[in-house]
């Protein structure tokens, strides 16, 4: 007998233990918002190649008459299947909390795929997610929900929730969030050649589920990145700006870099922040820097070029000030921010070098950097520090005008993450904690990050959710690169999507009642003051928290 229970989005389901039911059958959801929760399914007496299919209906609720939507008037409704991934390294295992689902090797939901016909159904339990996602100008009221199961034997198991569109939209995020991209996740999965036609036609697809999801602030490589490569190693040549070399003398062509914003602009991105200008962690080297001369394409700087090399400098010393021009002549200097060296050394000669022979020549910029030290920003090295999780405390105490957050694969402990070993709401809560803490943005290192650890290999993502056993399963990405360049979602990037929602909501309540009401409303649902290492430990503080603020934003209409 098929069983099939509602049950929420933070559930991991199919991990030994039974789903619990969802609490709460009545849904809201603003104009625009996507939200989300799930229909797990079983049956123990499932056969050897048993199935079931899926359809959906939607009716409208007025006066307690239900009368059915047409599609046009409906709230979008989308049914995936959560399919799960091989995680081999599913934790630091040296690092690890009470808060893991897991911590050895085995396989794990995270992949969501669209369903189309038939879905397995086995004695074990699964799950199906469920978006709903009405249009801005999607009529709001009550509507019902149902998700219609069939099996082999034709027998309907039905599940029904009831849905309130609430009639107005939440404000967009007030702060700055950005995934590092990897266009070279791209070129190397697909095997297009990088800025043809074909990676710009994939390019926008997973720029378009990047903006959708939350991010409106993305990386550009101006040059290939120097992040997690191996030294002596290279990562594909993904660099933006084409470099001709005569007579000892550099012209700029910023065609590609002009094609990339433009993408970006029309698909909702606003800010943008410069790739790192030297090696990671301590600015030892230059990044890899091809370059055109006499009709020939060749490496003239990387792993063997020191960072203080006068010959790179001098590159730099004519790329940024023509670099500049061509964002100030496109109107975005304002909203351009530079990098010099991901998580730099202090100590380090090398990068108290480069600091000094690029401060000049970005004199008016604004260099935002991962550092870890609050030594950094009082020695005036970055301007907007963007700290660990785990470190964070010292900044939160001194508090720099403008203080950005981060976490990944080294934040383990007590901190928020989205390993996929951990429970969902260790990913939903960041939302509120960075309402809470009032950080000004959020960065994290794997949008689509398609290597092994420090870029030995390239891997396929849907055999290695770890960098080939490097990190933290989870850590490296957040879509997976799916069938025609269209990428599919993980569970965890949907769950981010809702957190970064719930701070929306807040955000749009403390504009009716002021932000000290709105964080003692929280203060009264956790019953504790918050922190990055201290927040209540489940899901119902999350879900209860959202269903207050919800009602009082419904009420204020």
């Amino acid at each position: 007998m098929l069983e099939a229970l509602l049950v929420s989005s933070l559930e991991k389901v199919g991990l030994g233990q039974d789903p619990v039911p969802l609490g709460e059958e009545n849904l809201n959801v603003f104009l625009g918002e996507n939200m989300s929760f799930q229909i797990a399914y079983r049956d123990v007496n499932a056969g050897k190649g048993a199935g079931i299919k899926v359809d959906k209906r939607v009716q409208r609720v007025s006066d307690g008459i239900r009368q059915e939507a047409q599609s046009e008037d409906a709230p979008m409704v989308r049914i995936r299947q959560v399919l799960p991934v091989m995680c081999r390294r599913s934790c630091n295992p040296e690092a690890v909390d009470e808060n893991y689902l897991f911590l050895d090797a085995r396989m794990a939901p995270d992949l969501l795929r669209d369903v189309e016909g038939e879905v397995s159904l086995t004695d074990q339990w699964q799950s199906l997610w469920v978006d709903i996602c009405p249009e801005e100008k999607q009529e709001p009221g009550r509507y019902r929900v149902s998700i219609l199961l069939w099996d082999n034997e034709k027998r309907l198991t039905e599940r029904v929730v009831e849905v309130c569109v609430i009639g107005r939209t939440l404000p967009p995020l007030p702060i700055l969030h950005t995934e590092w991209f990897h266009c070279d996740g791209i070129v190397d999965y697909y095997g297009v050649e990088a800025f043809s036609e074909e990676f710009w036609r994939i390019f926008r697809n997973f720029v378009n589920v990047y903006v959708k999801r939350g991010g409106n602030m993305i990386y550009v490589p101006v040059l290939t990145p120097p992040l997690d490569t191996g030294v002596g190693l290279e990562r594909t040549t993904v660099q933006l700006v084409r470099v001709e070399l005569a007579a000892g003398k550099y012209d700029f062509d910023f065609s590609n870099l002009d094609r990339f914003l433009e993408i970006c602009l029309s698909e909702g991105i606003r800010q943008f922040e410069i790739c790192h200008l030297f090696s990671q962690w301590g600015a030892a080297a230059a990044p890899k820097v091809v370059a055109w001369e006499d009709g020939t394409c060749r490496k003239i700087f990387g792993w063997d070029t020191p960072s203080d090399s006068p010959e790179y400098l001098g590159f730099l010393e004519e790329m940024i000030p023509a670099l500049k021009e061509f964002l100030a002549g496109k109107g975005l200097m304002d909203r351009t921010y530079f990098h010099i060296s991901d998580e730099p050394n202090l100590t380090s000669v090398q990068y108290q070098t480069a600091q000094g022979a690029v401060r000049p020549l970005l004199e008016g910029c604004t260099i935002i950097e991962a550092v870890s030290e609050y030594e950094y920003f009082e020695k005036g090295l970055v301007d907007i520090p963007v700290c660990a999780t785990d470190h964070i405390e010292p900044f939160l105490e001194k508090r720099p005008p403008v203080l950005w957050s981060y976490y990944c694969c080294a934040q383990e402990v007590e901190v928020p993450n989205r390993f996929i070993s951990m429970p969902s709401w260790r990913n939903r809560i960041y939302g509120i904690l960075l309402y809470w803490l009032k950080i000004d943005g959020f960065l994290h290192w794997g949008f689509n990050f398609y290597n092994s650890i420090l870029s030995r290999k390239q891997i396929n993502p849907y055999e290695s959710v770890d960098a080939d056993g490097g990190f933290p399963a989870g850590d490296p990405f957040l879509v997976y690169p799916g069938e025609g360049g269209i990428p599919e979602e993980s569970i965890r990037i949907m769950v981010q999507d809702e957190g970064i929602n719930d701070y929306r909501a807040l955000y749009a309540l403390e504009s009716q009642l002021g932000r000290e009401k709105v964080m003692e409303l929280i203060r009264q649902e956790a019953g504790m003051e918050l922190s990055f290492r201290h927040y209540p430990g489940n899901e119902a503080f999350i879900l209860g928290l959202r269903r207050k603020v919800d009602q009082l934003l419904a009420e204020a209409l």
